[in-house]
């Protein structure tokens, strides 16, 4: 089996080439640990040969930044960190000592150690205090306060959404976490709370390789997951940048603090209400001075419980006054580069307490405000640098940079700027195998790598593979298997009987509906995912990630494009068509009626398990229904809906079609296919398919029982001038004061008041029925210069119409009537009446005019497709328009074609046309 590793997260730097030095170096000496690639600890002892073990080894440890390319068979190099504004994040302490002894500070690391590095006594020698000196020499590092309330709520995140699936339970100790746990070393000795954080919001800015992925954290949650991780630090080591005032008192607005005096007075790291003493009753006042790095616009975030005002150079930026909960405030403002003043003010009255202030933009990723900030105008230095650093010393870095290898495999710079290795090393097919970075006892001219004798030993026979053109070329499945290996995939999936959860990080996959089992916890097994999900969907997956399991703790992480894109190619060959097409006999609007019925509550239920859209499943919360069709194959689905156990043995999944039998034989043809594939069509209009039964629990359903019954409110589809018919026969219209026709028809359930009836009754309420179909736009009567003329569509009361409200019959029901601009007074009735298999209605239009016109028009229909069949038009094959009365025209027009009816008028003579409508 052919197999590649993995991803990495939070280790500084992979460096490997061949160097000049003045001693040889034992490498057992040198490190406490070995080099930890996951997939190869995990996978190393069943499922590799050695040369497929020593190819991942050659791809996770960048031996090709200095090799150059080996084959096809290895996987492209695990990218070192960039390293351009390296000490806007990392520790210059951390560089130095780190550049001397690699596996000394960080365990498993694959940087290798360089004896050119370090002195006899093991610490850091002039070339490391230059290098690292270079590397900070734009340093802005500056460590901040950690939160105890952010360390508890970062814990839970790290242990549940997928962190810790890569680098086990930092609850235990690290002896007895598995050997396959990526190991994060001490990051409170390396990273402030803002450089981490900004790392985390975009790793692969920094580790271009997709082995560290993105989580898509929330800006909240990238404070509390970096406050964990650096939970040890040292507070002493914190710098007090922030000016405070406390006072006690109780107001409802924020005070007038200048005619305050302070309780107390200090200097403080963040800007929250930890400075105060009390929990009721006070108030805050921060000052300091924002250093902004460069011009620009600038975003300030602001959330607080209660009151509270952030003013920058004395103007006002965000005001959130007055008792209330916390909520996100944000506003942009433009600044210069350097200082400028701050002042936050805060009052808290009772209850819960809260204050964040944050800025972001303009390169800047978001973090506390107070990370920026100092206490006088002038810039505070980045608190681990010496007081003054040689010009000298930094150049003197810089050419160790290039010389030493380390341009070999970090990024320093950009285009120009880019600084390149100044030395080359043998290609594999010229490398001795007991000699070099491979030999136990290195030379005087090589890095050290910490590898163990069994890691050394398969490198040795994939080179041998290599040199000796024994090396097959890899199956689409081993690629895949390679790719997935690298990426370390396989500690959350299972693909085809390879990986999957291991026992050991097991409890550490949650949900939160623990009826759901397994399925409810540990991600899906991807057997054949190229064939379950659509390319486009896959694609979204693996670039951006994705959360469609709300059940489900662990996240999908974000790999990025540029990582994933060799596998999106191999994953489309999982594509299976086994499904023939499905034809139906009823018209779309009435098949889609019908799986709106089977996935409601009075049939299969599907609404018991499923969200749909914004509503929640009644019993168990599983994945959207509405986005199904987006994110899966249609021929799978198919198969999947016909038999789940077959795809996910196990599964909660209910058959359905049990040996291809419908559970509900009466809808439709009451076969599997004809059945599925209608609520595949359902589901095609995603968010805007109609609302199955059983989710509105809460629903006030108007009911037309003896007569008709008129709505008037705000009707989706139409302008707020809507108007809505019901009538007993279950048939219903929807006519629109504003453009003067009728615009909606359906069958069934009329409406749900409850979104106008209950509450504030903002926003616009769709039918509650099926079968609703759209009608023209525009007016329902014009005077056409000919019969070739465009149907007018400017606004209908700009062009002159105007409405003239209604009558009712002695039925009940209502006469639209309405003015054109040609002096016409049109009278509108529509009227139900039952027929098969459901109501149809009949439309009565009488014109009226001022004048002799003999180009009057009434349009009927628009559609893609209208043709006349046995005395009737069919308009795209789902509303049939007869009995009409008059000369009919059909044309093209620019929606497609038309049907209008000319009515020549005589002056003063009322002219009547009608016909039915069914659909």
């Amino acid at each position: 089996m052919n197999i590649q590793s993995n991803r990495q997260m939070l280790s500084l730097c992979i460096a490997s080439t061949f160097l000049i030095l003045t001693c040889s170096v034992d490498a057992e000496a040198m490190a406490d640990s070995h080099a930890i690639v996951p997939g190869y600890e995990r996978f190393r002892a069943a499922d590799l040969s050695p040369a497929e073990a020593g190819r991942l080894l050659i791809s996770e440890l960048n031996c090709q930044s200095c090799h150059g390319r080996m084959n096809d068979q290895v996987m492209p190099p695990r990218e070192a960190p960039v390293l351009t504004n390296a000490g806007n994040r990392v520790s210059v302490d951390f560089l130095k000592t780190f550049l001397a002894d690699p596996q000394h500070i960080k365990p498993g690391t694959a940087m290798p150690a360089f004896a050119a590095l370090q002195s006899k006594d093991g610490k850091p020698n002039e070339n490391a205090e230059a290098l690292a000196a270079f590397l900070a020499s734009d340093s802005t590092f500056r460590y901040m306060a950690i939160g105890a309330d952010s360390v508890r709520r970062g814990e839970k995140l790290f242990h549940s959404i997928g962190c810790a699936a890569c680098h086990g339970d930092q609850r235990q100790a690290a002896e007895h976490r598995p050997a396959f746990a990526m190991p994060l070393g001490n990051l409170s000795e390396k990273y402030s709370l803002t450089s981490l954080s900004s790392f985390l919001s975009n790793p692969h800015a920094v580790r271009p390789s997709g082995r560290m992925p993105s989580l898509n954290l929330s800006p909240e949650e990238l404070r509390d997951v970096t406050s964990y991780l650096l939970r040890d630090l040292d507070q002493s080591r914190v710098q007090a940048n922030v000016r405070f005032e406390e006072y006690h008192g109780s107001w409802e607005q924020l005070p007038d603090f200048s005619q305050l005096t302070p309780v107390s007075t200090g200097l403080t790291t963040d800007i929250t209400v930890e400075a105060s003493s009390r929990r009721e009753t006070f108030a805050l006042r921060f000052s300091g001075f924002l250093q902004i790095p460069k011009e620009g616009q600038y975003r300030i975030h602001l959330s607080s419980d209660d009151g509270s005002r952030v003013l920058i150079d004395g103007q006002p930026v965000l005001v959130a006054d007055g008792i209330h909960p916390a909520g996100n405030e944000t506003a942009r403002h433009q600044m210069n580069a350097g200082p400028h003043e701050v002042v936050v003010e805060y009052f808290e009255y009772h209850g819960q307490e809260e204050l964040k202030v944050e800025i972001s933009g303009n390169g800047l990723a978001r973090q506390p405000m107070a990370a920026l900030m100092t206490v006088d105008r002038q810039p505070a230095a980045p608190e681990d640098a010496t007081p003054e650093t040689d010009s000298s010393l930094i150049e003197e870095g810089r050419q160790l940079f290039a010389s030493l290898g380390c341009a070999a495999c970090h990024q320093h710079g950009q285009g120009d700027q880019k600084i390149q290795w100044t030395k080359t090393a043998p290609t594999f097919q010229n490398i001795r195998s007991t000699q070099g970075c491979l030999s136990p006892s290195a030379g005087s001219n090589v890095p050290v790598f910490a590898l163990t004798e069994q890691q050394r030993s398969d490198i040795v026979s994939a080179i041998e593979a290599d040199q000796n053109k024994t090396t097959e070329t890899a199956t689409r499945e081993q690629a895949i298997t390679r790719i997935m290996t690298t990426l370390n995939c396989y500690t959350c999936h299972q693909r085809d009987g390879l990986g999957g959860v291991p026992n050991e990080f097991n409890e550490l996959f949650t949900g939160s509906i623990p009826e759901m089992g397994d399925e409810g916890r540990i991600p899906p097994h991807l057997n054949g995912v190229g064939d379950k999900l659509n390319p486009d969907w896959l694609k979204h997956v693996l670039n951006e990630g994705a959360k469609d399991r709300p059940y489900m703790a662990t996240r999908m992480p974000k790999f990025g494009a540029s990582n994933v894109g060799a596998l999106l190619t191999m994953l489309e060959g999982d594509q299976k068509n086994e499904v023939d097409p499905v034809e139906f006999a009823e018209a779309e609007h009435r098949v889609k009626a019908d799986a709106r019925l089977m996935i409601g509550d009075q049939a299969l239920s599907c609404i018991k398990c499923h969200y749909f859209d914004k509503f929640a499943a009644t019993g168990i919360q599983s994945i959207d229904m509405t986005t199904m069709t987006k994110r899966l194959r249609r021929d799978w689905f198919h198969r999947y809906l016909s038999n789940p156990q077959a795809y996910r043995p196990g599964t909660r999944m209910p058959a359905a079609w049990p040996n291809g039998k419908s559970v509900v034989p009466k809808i439709l043809d009451g076969t599997a296919p004809t059945q599925i594939e209608a609520i595949w069509k359902y589901l095609e209009d995603g968010k805007q398919a109609k609302i199955p039964s059983g989710l509105q629990t809460q629903a006030i359903e108007l009911v037309a029982k003896e007569r008709p019954l008129i709505y008037r409110n705000f009707i989706e589809g139409l302008s707020p001038r809507g108007i809505a018919v019901a009538f007993p026969e279950k048939a219903h219209f929807a006519w629109d004061a504003e453009q003067m026709n009728m615009r909606l028809i359906w069958h069934g359930a009329f409406i749900d008041a409850s979104k106008h009836w209950v509450g504030r009754g903002p926003g616009f309420q769709a039918p509650l029925g099926d079968h609703m179909m759209t009608l023209p736009s525009g007016p329902a009567v014009a005077v056409l210069p000919s019969t070739d003329s465009k149907w007018p569509s400017d606004n209908a009361r700009e062009m002159g119409y105007r409405f003239l409200g209604y009558t009712l019959d002695k039925s009940g029901v209502p006469a639209f009537r309405f003015r054109t601009p040609d002096g016409i007074t049109v009278h509108d009735q529509i009227k139900a009446q039952s027929a098969e298999p459901d109501a149809e209605l009949t439309r009565t239009i009488t014109l009226t005019p001022a004048s002799d016109t003999p180009n009057a028009c009434i349009r009927i229909a628009t559609g893609e497709l209208i043709e006349q069949t046995d005395g009737e038009w069919v308009i795209d094959n789902a509303i049939r328009i007869r009995s009409i009365h008059g000369q009919v025209i059909s044309r093209k027009s620019s929606q497609g074609n038309e049907l209008l009816l000319l009515l020549p008028l005589k002056a003063n003579t009322a002219t009547e046309a009608s016909y039915t409508i069914h659909w």
